[in-house]
């Protein structure tokens, strides 16, 4: 794949966490979405300004140091549905079996505070944590640290699977869907990710992030997010 990142090794956090089981499918929407996504006007309740508000972050992803501090500790990051969580946040929607404690803690984000606040510090900590892992050089300029899967090889893929509900799994260079993230712990992420596509920071940025929050805008509006304002 031209990738810089050892992709015969298995990521350092497979076997802490094992497999998940959140109820996603390429085609569908995660259980605890379908079965709690608010409406609009719940948000309105929350004082969140649904027009304005695209994002919503777990508190623990909520400041850029503890992104960039999460990432480097090899943290899974979680983006589904206009929603961004920790691993933590993970396991307590999965207990809860809805979405209350996440919302009631979460901070609203617009496009261009989530781009500030998760992504770029997610950016720079994946390009320390890629050459403090040995996967480049010092030297090295413009090196490819991100791998997608082959279902987010391409913008179609990507709108396919996050239209659907599809949670977006990202951890240690990776940018993956539930399926190949399901694969990992039993395959070698050579065998996940062989189909996908290496690239560097600034084409990760226009090839997949820049799309993101287009898809994102589109998703919400269809669930009607957008339908009510503060009064």
């Amino acid at each position: 794949m031209g990738a810089m990142i050892d992709t015969n090794e298995k990521a350092y956090f497979i076997s802490d966490i094992g497999l998940r089981d959140v109820g996603a499918t390429i085609n569908g929407t995660p259980a605890f979405l379908l079965k709690n996504e608010p409406a609009a006007e719940n948000y309105v309740k929350l004082g969140i300004e649904p027009e304005k508000s695209k994002w919503l972050v777990c508190p623990h992803l909520s400041d850029p140091h503890h992104v960039f501090n999460y990432y480097m500790s090899s943290g899974l990051i979680i983006i589904v549905m206009g929603k961004c969580f920790c691993e933590t946040c993970l396991d307590m929607i999965i207990m809860n079996d809805d979405l209350n404690d996440f919302l009631g803690s979460s901070v609203p984000m617009t496009d261009q505070l989530f781009q500030k606040n998760i992504i770029n510090p997610l950016i720079d900590s994946n390009y320390h944590f890629t050459r403090q892992a040995g996967y480049i050089s010092e030297d090295e300029q413009t090196p490819k640290t991100w791998v997608t899967c082959s279902h987010f090889s391409t913008k179609s893929g990507l709108l396919d699977v996050y239209a659907g509900g599809g949670q977006i799994f990202i951890f240690e260079g990776y940018f993956t869907c539930q399926d190949c993230f399901d694969m990992i712990p039993t395959y070698s992420l050579v065998d996940v990710l062989y189909e996908g596509k290496s690239m560097t920071d600034e084409h990760f940025q226009e090839q997949v992030i820049e799309p993101l929050y287009t898809i994102n805008y589109e998703s919400l509006k269809a669930l009607g997010h957008f339908e009510c304002t503060l009064s």
